[in-house]
């Protein structure tokens, strides 16, 4: 049975990537704020690298899942030292681990490495990140390449799903405001893919299963704008699409720059893996059966 460490396993994708892969792999994983209490679960702060190498040097895995990141884009744009440290440095810290175990790594990105500029992209397109956000994504990416770790790089988008002990995804929190018949303000021109956690990590697995190597674009297959899919929630839950209200970015106020539409093409994870990402309502009725609903 492989060992797989999951960096970030009380966050969405960590937890549900536990859920996935636990009777399959023998699992470990880290976590930093949202303590939990398990034999194989160990606080880690992933910019110490003292103890990022002596936890990888310890657990020997075949597998490094690392999902961790400070991913608001507005605070990174204000916080640019504290978003280096921790989306460079801290990813750098782990990929020197896994270099040096001869373990593989997996790194999540985003879709926001793109400007939106473009009708649709795939892996070979050039990144044009607008925010400092995707920045340091971006450079990330590219340390894992000069490094010559053993890597998959997913670019994800508007992940959603159950769980996770951080602050509530889009989908869960649109389900709550409108459950509480509280008005909800969504933008209408900003259109991503909305992945479901769960398939993203059946994804990931697949990718390691097949030794595949490098970067790839793994999303939901819907491009839809945060309205639209807000409306597909309320329509799915059976809640008061009504509440909804459309708005256009310049109305949000947002610090940072995000690209206005950015359609990522998954022919190729697709093709690797032979499994299809869920559409945005396939992922939505999955998960309104594990929320007993």
């Amino acid at each position: 049975m492989d060992k797989v460490l999951i960096i970030g396993i009380s966050g969405l994708l960590g937890s549900r990537a536990y859920e996935v892969g636990k009777n399959k792999y023998e699992i470990f994983g880290t976590y930093k704020e949202h303590k939990i209490e398990e034999e194989n679960f160990f606080a880690l702060d992933v910019t110490q690298r003292k103890d990022v190498f002596n936890l990888i040097e310890k657990l020997k895995p075949d597998l490094v899942i690392d999902t961790h990141a400070l991913h608001n884009v507005d605070y990174c744009e204000t916080h640019p030292e504290e978003a280096w440290l921790i989306n460079v440095d801290g990813t750098r810290n782990v990929a020197e681990a896994c270099k040096r175990v001869g373990c593989k790594m997996v790194f999540i990105s985003t879709d926001y490495v793109f400007d939106g500029e473009k009708l649709k992209y795939t892996e070979k397109d050039k990144p044009r990140p607008l925010n400092y956000y995707a920045k340091t994504k971006l450079i990330a990416e590219r340390i894992l390449d000069a490094l010559d770790v053993n890597y998959i790089v997913a670019r994800t988008a508007v992940l959603y799903g159950k769980g996770g002990m951080g602050k509530l995804n889009f989908v869960l929190w649109t389900i709550q405001k409108l459950k509480n018949g509280e008005k909800i303000k969504i933008v209408t021109d900003q259109h991503n893919n909305p992945t479901f956690a769960d398939n993203l990590a059946e994804i990931l697995f697949a990718l390691y299963e097949k030794d595949a190597k490098g970067i790839f674009h793994v999303v939901g297959e819907d491009c839809l704008s945060r309205f639209e899919f807000a409306l597909k929630i309320a329509k799915i839950f059976d809640l008061d699409s009504s509440l909804i209200e459309p708005i256009t970015t310049p109305e949000l106020n947002q610090i940072a720059l995000r690209p206005r539409k950015v359609d990522l093409i998954t022919e190729k994870v697709k093709r690797v893996t032979g499994i299809k990402p869920f559409g945005a309502e396939e992922g939505l009725m999955i998960l309104k059966k594990q929320l007993g609903e």
